[in-house]
């Protein structure tokens, strides 16, 4: 998993500004109706829009954690909520006014689609049909429980007004920011064919240390140098390529290449030793001739197969177990290290992980991320940690930071780590470097401080 914090999303930085905003108008529009309802001494009312302000501090809040997702939740699920109380109960239709709430449905449908458009599709598709069900129900029927909290016409006959051209601005915002997103995945679709066969796409290295503590291998990264743009994130090009398909020609570019580092490697005694992982897109992996790919590739470099790993994801499992199982052990027959990526975010089950001929598992960043302040990422940790152990699987860390995070792993097992706190993904020839530097302080260490100094 690419663990370079310099690459973000330009969707996540649409999602994170759109969610700002969006706090901030409901914040907005809170408070003036918590005035308004103060004001006219409706004290029934008003602290729902203090609950509304709430709702927006927490989002805002996720957001600037980065926790896109739960604040996308957070904010969709209040402003249903709201939206249904507002129209049950206030926005009572009459002759001269008629209801009009219930058209920031049609909002919150449009919202829903583009902000979880890459989650899962329950997800995505419950949250448009719950949003679109609220706007046919309330635009379809006059019937309220009670008119004791009705607003009086000389609010809603403008605020009628009001509320449709404010929808009908948002509706407009948001069709743009559709078309906008359709027109960058079409440009970049292109360049990203371009960039296949125009020696464009390059692969970074992070180092991983083993248990000793020494530099044993790295993680190949891929990375996107495009001529005009510069350096593109990943988070956006790597999708792209599964759902176009091209991660299928990129992914057997990638094994190729890894398979002629080692190979440059297993000439330098000072890098004879390093192992390689490299991911393995589903699609990839489903390909039925996918074995004999690598088979091929594995003949034709002349490697040492044992010094290639191979980092597959959970989300594998989720369809075709089996066949999946069968070519893990076909791989593991020709000497292939297998490595499970993200363990614990996804969907294995422990039935499934102990048919699986894994070599290693690998502990999630945003577990180790907040494991210094978060008892729940802790107990995950120590029993990933255990697990591994007990299977006989090797462990290792990933998004290690700090000297803080690497002691704290130490301390419950994990003595492998990836992370900023040895190097951040770099060239083949900056890597070079950063293990012959690494690995001559840690020998130097396991010489002791008179040796040390005798040395110096």
């Amino acid at each position: 998993m690419d663990m370079s914090a310099n690459f973000i999303s330009k969707q996540s930085l649409r999602m994170r500004r759109a969610l700002l905003l969006s706090s901030l108008v409901l914040a907005i529009i809170s408070v003036v109706w918590g005035v308004y309802f103060v004001a006219r001494g409706n004290w029934d009312v008003w602290p729902l829009n203090v609950v509304s302000v709430a709702v927006a501090a927490a989002t805002a809040a996720l957001t600037l954690r980065g926790h896109i997702r739960a604040a996308s939740i957070t904010m969709f699920c209040a402003v249903y909520l709201i939206l249904c109380v507002f129209c049950t109960f206030l926005d009572v239709p009459t002759p001269d006014a008629p209801r009009s709430n219930q058209n920031y449905f049609l909002v919150v449908a449009l919202f829903a689609w583009l902000v979880f458009k890459g989650d899962k599709r329950w997800l995505r598709h419950g949250m448009v049909f719950m949003a679109l069900l609220g706007f046919v129900f309330f635009a379809s029927t006059s019937w309220v429980p009670t008119t004791a909290y009705a607003l009086g016409p000389d609010v809603r006959v403008a605020g009628t007004w009001i509320h449709n051209i404010l929808v009908t601005g948002l509706l407009w915002t948001l069709l743009w920011v559709m078309q906008a997103d359709l027109s960058e995945r079409n440009v970049m679709e292109a360049d990203l064919r371009k960039a296949v066969t125009a020696n464009q796409l390059m692969l970074y290295y992070q180092p991983q240390t083993g248990n000793d503590g020494r530099i044993v291998g790295a993680e190949a990264l891929l990375r996107w140098q495009h001529p005009v743009k510069g350096m593109v994130s990943p988070a956006d090009f790597i999708p792209l390529a599964e759902q176009t398909g091209l991660i299928l020609p990129i992914g057997h570019w990638v094994l190729g290449m890894a398979c002629a580092q080692l190979r440059s490697w297993a000439a330098n005694p000072e890098t004879a030793h390093l192992c390689l992982a490299i991911n393995v897109s589903a699609l990839q992996f489903k390909q039925p001739d996918f074995v004999s790919q690598l088979v091929s590739v594995l003949d034709r470099s002349g490697i040492d197969p044992t010094r290639l790993e191979l980092e597959l994801t959970e989300s594998m499992l989720v369809n075709d177990v089996n066949d999946i199982i069968s070519k893990m052990h076909a791989i593991k027959e020709k000497g292939v290290r297998l490595s499970l990526d993200d363990f614990g975010t996804g969907y294995s089950s422990l039935s499934y992980l102990k048919k699986l001929p894994l070599d290693q598992l690998k502990i999630d960043q945003s577990f180790v991320r907040d494991m210094l302040f978060d008892s729940n990422d802790v107990t995950i940790v120590r029993t990933v940690v255990e697990l591994a152990r007990g299977m006989g699987l090797h462990v290792i860390a990933e998004g290690v930071e700090t000297q803080e995070q690497r002691q704290f792993l130490a301390a419950l097992g994990c003595l492998s780590y990836q992370g900023y706190l040895l190097s951040r993904p770099v060239p083949n020839a900056e890597f070079e470097v950063v293990v012959r530097a690494h690995n001559a302080a840690a020998r130097l260490a396991d010489q002791g401080p008179l040796t040390a100094a005798l040395i110096s």
